[in-house]
């Protein structure tokens, strides 16, 4: 871990006069040539994600199951007490 270099080169050059490129040869790995680009990455490794979500999964599944239960206890037990028909 820790801080590392990304690169990458082009290694295939077209265009529509077939003209090759004058300052570089494509796909030769020749670091300073200029169809060759990096960028410095940080990497780290972070821990404690799966605890998270799994708070989360629980949490909303509880809500789930009382707002059921709620359903059913308070609006479709009453539904008998009234008949229209």
């Amino acid at each position: 871990m820790g801080l590392k270099d990304n690169w990458a080169e082009i290694s295939k050059d077209y265009n529509d006069f077939e003209t090759p490129d004058i300052d570089s040869t494509p796909d030769n790995n020749v670091k300073g040539e200029d169809d060759i680009d990096d960028a410095p990455v940080l990497l780290q490794i972070q821990t404690g994600e799966g605890i998270r979500y799994i708070l989360i999964s629980l949490v909303t599944l509880s809500m789930l199951a009382g707002g059921i239960v709620g359903i059913k206890k308070f609006t479709l037990s009453k539904k008998n007490q009234y008949k229209y028909w």
